[in-house]
């Protein structure tokens, strides 16, 4: 008894260390956390930068940002949030999970947070992703006076204000009179009173308090001495910029080069042709630089009114490419096909609604073409009815969500992108059949013919659109979305029995905002949104790219 005992402890001894030895060789998944959604009491506006890894949000100024509650606070991917201890107004009562809107959180949950200074936010699921979260006032400063010329020079970094006025209508510097003076927020304390102060000879300091805290701001007043320079501002694409400001005669001109480098010396001038410059009834004009080469430096220079700044400089955009445009690349996922290589968070761009009508079986609306191409692969895209539902062939930037009631799907739309293209290219074939399946709005296009649609466009949102065809949730695709930077589309409502080039050019609203997300469009059938098309519609898609000029 005592020998089997003593094999039993052996055996036990041997066997710990047998497992001690073994290695854990699995790696942890890495699932990529970020913030989608951000908002706090007071709110104006809010900036998330998924790259950077960054939150800035903007809230009334008169809130004091030392104890801000924070209202929404949706994380992806369900992960563990922890936010800097320090700077929590109650650290052991703020929530360890994103939420959606405070009322859904326990009665005892404490989200205010102190934001005087960025505060870290770390979000963690297998690895850790810090994010910075800043919450400043949205302070308008306003400075009016009396002949003033112009627009004051308010230096936010260095508390100081120039103000100009007309020499004629002020001849003296001793009457200054100011209308308007706000320079903090707008519940701020400034002293001495400015209606009082009216020898500015020399520049004046102002105290503005608010929130206990007390700035220095330093004004000065003076006459134009003719040196200023012409106020213009300039936009930076990848492969043109365009210079827009004000002239009163008509009279402007500019000329651009490559800038110097540690390698080569500047390029030659180029002066900006008669038909690249547009002076419009208003005094405003916009110079255009063309043939530029993304991610350079370049300088210029601008003469408006008889008057030459100096020469500054500007560096363009990169081109930001779109994954498998060609459409050549697919994964089949179970009996989904997907236009991507692969679904990984890095290639996953394109999505259909294959995933919503192979719920039942196996159907794929859209899919790759072998046979009938440009070259490679295309893409596609056949309506055709499944399960007794009507289901246009599709393909967008996005991802699907999930299948809504009985026929219906929510759809995420469109994909983080930054890029300013001019256009989209492409070859195409369609079959236009005749449309045999309607539902309210459009039972009045039975019997017509069917139309395809593809459009492209790049908006400034924050996250994915979230489209339901069930409850008629979709994109506002007009400029009174004020969200939308660009547009463009192909509608067409015939047969084109032969592969076609075409180029959608895309209309922007201005020359300076930057899109945060790109959102491009393909169906078959038009209306396939709102189950109305022709079972017989078939789009093919090939060799699409964005064009940068």
């Amino acid at each position: 008894m005592m020998r089997k005992g003593f094999y039993k402890i052996c055996l036990g001894v041997l066997t710990c260390l047998l497992v001690s030895c073994i290695k854990n060789d699995f790696p942890l998944p890495t699932i990529v956390c970020a913030i989608e959604g951000f908002e706090v009491d007071g709110m104006t506006s809010v900036k998330i930068d998924a790259e950077a890894r960054t939150v800035v949000a903007k809230v009334t100024d008169t809130l004091d940002v030392r104890d801000i509650r924070i209202t929404r606070l949706e994380v992806s991917n369900q992960a563990k949030v922890v936010p800097d201890e320090k700077a929590c107004i109650d650290f052991a009562h703020f929530p360890d999970t994103g939420f959606a809107s405070a009322d859904s959180l326990p009665v005892t949950a404490n989200t205010r947070v102190n934001f005087e200074n960025p505060v870290q936010f770390t979000l963690s699921l297998y690895q850790d992703y810090p994010w910075t979260i800043t919450v400043e006032r949205d302070i308008n400063r306003i400075v009016k006076v009396k002949n003033m010329v112009g627009s004051p020079l308010i230096d936010e970094d260095n508390l100081q204000v120039v103000i100009l006025v007309d020499s004629v209508s002020q001849p003296k510097l001793t009457n200054i009179e100011i209308e308007t003076l706000q320079l903090g927020p707008s519940n701020a304390v400034i002293q001495p009173d400015p209606a009082l102060v009216t020898d500015f000879t020399r520049p004046r300091i102002f105290q503005v308090t608010a929130f206990g805290e007390t700035e220095e701001w330093t004004v000065s007043v003076r006459y134009p001495t003719g040196d200023e320079g012409n106020t213009t501002t300039l936009s930076a694409w990848a492969k043109r910029a365009y210079l827009e400001g004000e002239t009163k005669t008509g009279q402007v001109s500019a000329r651009y080069r490559l800038a110097a480098t540690d390698e080569s010396a500047a390029g030659d001038w180029e002066s900006a042709l008669s038909n690249e410059i547009e002076i419009r009834e208003d005094g405003s004009f916009t110079v255009l630089f063309t043939h530029l080469k993304p991610e350079t430096t370049y300088e210029y220079e601008v003469t408006v009114d008889n008057r030459t700044d100096e020469i500054r400089t500007f560096t363009t955009e990169a081109i930001v490419e779109i994954p498998n445009l060609s459409f050549d690349d697919w994964y089949k996922d179970g009996k989904s096909w997907y236009a991507n290589i692969d679904l990984t968070e890095e290639n996953y761009f394109w999505d259909s609604g294959n995933k919503g009508s192979n719920a039942v079986g196996e159907a794929n609306p859209t899919s790759p073409e072998t046979n009938d191409v440009v070259q490679g692969k295309a893409a596609r895209l056949e309506s055709k009815t499944v399960a007794g539902v009507f289901a246009a062939g599709s393909l967008y930037t996005g991802s699907f969500g999930k299948v809504e009631g009985l026929s219906g799907a929510s759809l995420n739309f469109g994909r983080p992108y930054t890029g300013r293209p001019s256009a989209l290219k492409g070859y195409y074939k369609y079959n236009s059949g005749t449309i045999d399946k309607a539902k309210a709005p459009y039972e009045s296009l039975m019997g017509v013919k069917d139309t395809c649609h593809i459009y492209v466009a790049l908006f400034t949102w924050d996250k994915p659109f979230p489209v339901n065809t069930n409850t008629g949730t979709f994109v506002d695709l007009t400029w009174n979305n004020e969200s939308m930077v660009a547009f463009g589309e192909l509608k067409q409502g015939e047969t084109v029995r032969d592969y076609t080039a075409f180029t959608i050019p895309l209309t922007y609203r201005d020359l300076t905002t930057k899109p945060t997300y790109v959102l491009i469009v393909a169906s078959a059938s038009k209306y396939g949104d709102y189950f109305t098309g022709s079972t017989s519609s078939v789009l093919l898609l090939d060799e699409c790219e964005l064009v940068f000029e």
